[in-house]
């Protein structure tokens, strides 16, 4: 096995030297630092990752345990998470839950066991006891998107609310009054904000809320088109829909094509999260865009942040979502056998 003592031979520079260019700590001339990093990559050195976290007491991994690897949500948060843990010298452990508890459950578990020294996480709200023995055993945790009521832990939020409410008051504006909803679980936060968004919105333009134009129950691709055709059969059916992720308006656009039928003139559409092919399908897509990238960047400085500081008070983030209007609303127009 190669060791430091072996880079530090090749580099011609002291074992002390070289160990303290490998472990990117303390100081060292340039050409002391460009010699052993030389030497190192000649030589095959790879740096003993266990003997160095039982020293440190840190193993300078980070888990990244998100909801739905298919989403490209999910897949922006984990680029730019993994940007600023590699800047740190951390290494990510990405992990998928599928938004389902016994699997997030798992690799809770999974990542104990690698005692990760943080954890950012997008929580399905089922495991608090598991999250909270993590934190009892020193764990930093730091909640992206969504967050476990009880649970004292950061969390990094969006205003969901506020943004459901300011895509469905787009639709009422442009005269719509039978407008449908696409959503998640009640039980998630996500789910749960923006269903509430959408009916706020609806009451204050004091119009009914109808149960049967919500579909709430998964935010994964296999729900979404089966949701939105059901929706889209409803009588008298919608004349607009807010879908409250980008999953959840693909599903619907796939519905809508597999019954003849066309954005915005047979049916108007609003999204949640502004994805790339939003604004590439014709027509463009009205959105409600998330600033995504903000919200990972702040997770992942906030969780080296604590582990830094070694605080343990929690804290609230809450970002603001933007309209972002485009193409796919069509004015409003009477549906046959529908009242306000």
């Amino acid at each position: 096995m190669v060791t430091v003592a072996n880079v530090a031979q090749r580099a011609g520079v002291s074992v002390a030297t070289a160990a303290r260019v490998l472990s990117g700590s303390g100081y060292a001339s340039d050409a002391a630092r460009r010699a052993v990093l030389t030497a190192a990559k000649e030589i095959g050195y790879v740096p003993n990752h266990i003997a160095r976290s039982l020293r440190t007491r840190r193993t300078m991994l980070a888990g990244l345990l998100i909801g739905d690897v298919e989403n490209s949500f999910y897949s922006v948060i984990a680029k730019n998470v993994e940007s600023v843990a590699k800047d740190a010298s951390y290494q990510v452990v990405l992990c998928n839950s599928n938004d389902a508890p016994e699997t997030e459950s798992q690799y809770l578990r999974l990542l104990d066991g690698m005692r990760v020294d943080g954890l950012i996480i997008t929580p399905t709200g089922s495991n608090r006891r598991d999250l909270r023995r993590l934190i009892e055993k020193g764990t930093v945790i730091v909640q992206i998107d969504r967050m476990v009521k009880g649970l004292n832990a950061d969390a990094v939020l969006l205003d969901n609310e506020a943004g459901a409410m300011a895509g469905v008051s787009h639709l009422i504006a442009a005269g719509h009054t039978r407008i449908g909803i696409l959503t998640g679980p009640r039980d998630v936060l996500t789910g749960r904000e923006r269903l509430e968004g959408y009916k706020r919105a609806l009451r204050e333009h004091r119009i009914p809320v109808r149960e049967e134009l919500i579909k709430a129950g998964s935010f994964l691709h296999d729900h979404a088109i089966e949701a939105a055709t059901e929706l889209l059969r409803s009588q008298p059916p919608p004349t607009a829909i807010f879908a409250a992720n980008n999953v959840l308006a693909e599903g619907c656009y796939l519905a809508l094509d597999r019954l003849g039928l066309n954005v915005p003139q047979d049916m108007s559409l609003v999204a949640f999260d502004d994805v790339p092919w939003m604004s590439i399908v014709r027509p463009q897509l009205t959105t409600v865009r998330q600033p995504v990238a903000d919200m990972a960047r702040g997770a992942a400085e906030l969780l080296l942040r604590r582990l830094r500081d070694n605080a343990r008070t929690a804290s609230t983030s809450v970002f603001r979502s933007e309209l972002v209007v485009r193409d796919s609303v069509a004015p409003g127009r009477k549906t046959r056998g529908a009242s306000s």
